[in-house]
């Protein structure tokens, strides 16, 4: 039973080639680079080394909810809500202390979101070191993950393989989200700049063509939309809109196709009138139980505005970016300065610390690094503290910290532990001179 194990002080590495520190060492000689700590170095490596060990098969906080007993019981919840926890508690009960058991339920799988976080961190190793083991890396997950796209569809594309019981009804297993799918585009054009492969920029265009046609779209007003989450609902979900603009802006710029240019900016202009006077941002719009802000997802809103700007050079969208970083610094972190996962609670919560927040603000930081530089400084601090104080020997992380100080520490792939490598190659990115991640 692993989830109240600390973290064990750092000693030497057991793999001590696997991620050169020479290049580290010698950025520091440039006095205009911000430093890479470290022990974000170092904790780079673990985590590699560990990849090396255990491969890419995963098991997921959301798995055990997919069993029959899961749906069911997460279904009487949102139904009829506090009659509905005794129902659930089983399952919160076994998360919480004995994780490792849900093998007796569910098996290991693979999962897009995490494999394409892996891909764009290898090639981020890559552009650091120049490597070739890590673009080889990159391109086997790239490859894999061609394996277990969903078909069916206009073009590629990526689901959870478990049923999901939601507020809003179940969502089946491979039911294909915006949500996952705009990773592996990521990944297949990072492919395709790194090695020129032009099958890699059909893959892209592939996946840009699901996102287009098969998603849809909610009118918000004359000029804008709320993109679906998947090819089956019209929620108004403001992060699935701007993971949507994003690969529909990119696309459009890539691939000369001004129509998805005039899609993207429908969503672009719901997420701009969705933001609200304080510069918050709810997690949807007009949707009961879903007027809540939480950390992570005020970050994807975040990261997806600057992406977008670095093709639209609008100043409506930079003073968005803005505005919806002063709430976040004021709003979205403890008097300690850790992440904090809400502003506005959905409900009571017992998790004081969740390391999915410290991934996506390290992630949003090295983004933000020249347009503002207090984000990078806060990206910096936040992965030194990850990397001295939530990280074991073996490479992995703590997945959350729950109230009392008692600590979940085992590791899923897909959340956090491929989203917190991800971003300690973003910040290595961003600590060179002239680069973004």
């Amino acid at each position: 039973m692993n989830a109240g194990l600390e973290p064990k002080s750092h000693g030497k590495s057991t793999n001590a080639e696997a991620l050169p520190l020479n290049h580290v060492n010698a950025q520091r000689e440039e006095s205009s680079r911000p430093e890479l700590a470290p022990a974000v170095a170092e904790g780079i490596r673990r985590f590699d080394a560990r990849l090396e060990r255990g491969g890419y098969e995963s098991f997921d906080p959301y798995d055990i909810w997919g069993t029959k007993y899961g749906v069911f019981s997460r279904r009487v919840y949102y139904e009829k809500g506090k009659i509905g926890l005794p129902l659930i508690a089983p399952i919160l009960l076994l998360e919480m202390f004995a994780p490792g058991l849900r093998g007796h339920f569910v098996r290991k799988e693979r999962f897009a979101t995490a494999d394409g976080q892996l891909t764009l961190a290898y090639l981020n190793l890559f552009k650091c070191t120049q490597d070739r083991k890590f673009l080889e890396k990159a391109k086997g997950l790239g490859e894999d993950i061609l394996k277990y796209s969903v078909p069916g569809y206009s073009g590629k594309c990526w689901g959870y393989p478990f049923d999901w019981q939601n507020n809003r009804g179940l969502w089946k297993k491979n039911t294909p989200y915006i949500t996952c799918t705009p990773y592996c585009f990521e990944a297949y054009l990072g492919l395709y700049d790194a090695t020129g492969e032009a099958r890699y920029l059909e893959i892209a265009r592939s996946i840009a063509t699901f996102v287009f046609t098969d998603l849809k779209d909610t009118p918000m007003g004359p000029d804008a939309a709320a993109a679906s989450y998947s090819p089956m609902d019209e929620t108004k979900v403001v992060n699935a809109s701007a993971y949507r603009a994003w690969v529909l802006f990119e696309a459009a710029a890539r691939f000369d196709l001004p129509e998805y240019h005039a899609k993207a900016l429908r969503n672009l202009n719901f997420i701009l009138q969705s933001q609200q006077p304080d510069g918050s941002w709810l997690y949807a719009v007009a949707t009961p139980g879903e007027g809540f802000i939480d950390h992570f997802h005020t970050c994807f809103v975040l990261k997806k505005l600057f992406k977008i700007n670095q093709r639209l050079k609008s100043a409506a969208v930079d003073e968005a970016i803005r505005k919806g970083y002063r709430y976040y610094r004021e709003k979205l972190f403890r008097a300690d300065g850790l992440p904090k996962a809400f502003a506005l609670e959905p409900r009571t919560q017992i998790v004081t610390l969740e390391m999915y927040n410290f991934a996506e603000s390290i992630t949003l930081g090295s983004l933000l690094r020249d347009f503002i530089p207090e984000a990078f400084t806060v990206a910096q601090r936040l992965a030194t503290t990850l990397c001295e104080h939530y990280q074991f020997a073996d490479g992995h992380f703590v997945t959350r910290v729950y109230r009392g100080g008692f600590r979940h520490t085992f590791p899923f792939l897909r959340w956090p532990q491929a989203q917190l490598f991800y971003s300690l190659t973003n910040l290595w990115v961003a600590s060179q001179k002239g680069a973004q991640p």
